[in-house]
């Protein structure tokens, strides 16, 4: 057997690695804390005191850069606007197109109109007796 010592190295800087992987491994799983205690108390800086920030100076809006529309002016003034109104059209009522109601029928009650439009349901040789007989009890 032949030994090289560069095949040597390489295998225990292999084997060191794998070891301190494991180890590592088994640290983290195992939660073991480590820590190095120095006498004595540990003074922090105390926190700084809140400071107002500067004051904010803007930057003024930037200048128009188009010029305002003239005013209206009409020359001559329209003379739609200075006039007055016309006056209201008038319409006379409309004439009606049917005479009044009460005009060739007597006034029937509710119940003697109901039986008068009934009427108009039976048989076209039964309805004038039926108009007949309901008109007969009016005054």
């Amino acid at each position: 057997m032949i030994f090289h010592r560069a095949a040597f190295a390489n295998r225990v800087a292999s084997a060191a690695v794998v070891a301190a992987v494991l180890s590592l491994a088994a640290a983290a799983h195992a939660e073991v804390n480590f820590s190095i205690g120095v006498g004595g108390p540990v003074y922090e800086q105390p926190a700084p005191v809140y400071v107002n920030p500067p004051p904010v100076y803007y930057q003024p809006a930037p200048p128009v850069y188009y010029q305002p529309a003239p005013p209206v002016y009409y020359q001559p003034a329209p003379p739609a606007y200075y006039q007055p109104p016309p006056p209201p059209a008038y319409y006379r009522p409309a004439q009606p197109y049917y005479p009044p109601a009460s005009a060739g029928r007597p006034r029937l009650s509710d119940m003697q109109q109901r039986a008068l439009d009934n009427c108009s349901l039976l048989a076209p040789r039964e309805q004038g007796r039926c108009r007949a007989t309901v008109l007969s009890t009016t005054r």
